[in-house]
């Protein structure tokens, strides 16, 4: 079987006591620890197939969640090239010793 890219997205829901919606949602974040042991209901939505089908907070650096011995980042599973390195010779100079002639690598 193949591995391949999904988003997936989850619903928990719980019942809050609260003076307000901000408030509600306060008490959300801080009994998490409790929360999350409620059912989850998971839906994959959509395979990724490019870099602009990620998630905004998602890049091509991130790991996948998965399988413990997965070394790919996504931009390595998709096939996405690093970004350029450009090396600026100009300033090799400002790192040489004092009367040492720096030499470009």
């Amino acid at each position: 079987m193949i591995n391949r890219l999904y988003t997936v997205s989850a619903t928990l829901t719980a019942v809050i006591m609260a003076t307000s919606e901000q408030e509600a949602e306060i008490r959300f974040k801080s009994n998490f620890g409790e929360i999350k042991d409620q059912p989850i209901d998971a839906v994959a939505d959509e395979e990724i197939r490019t870099e602009g089908d990620l998630p905004d907070e998602w890049t091509v650096d991130c790991l996948p969640y998965g399988p413990r011995d997965n070394a790919l980042t996504i931009g390595e599973f998709l096939d996405v090239p690093p970004p350029l390195v450009v090396r600026d010779t100009k300033t090799v100079d400002m790192f040489a010793a004092p009367g040492e002639k720096a030499t470009a690598a």
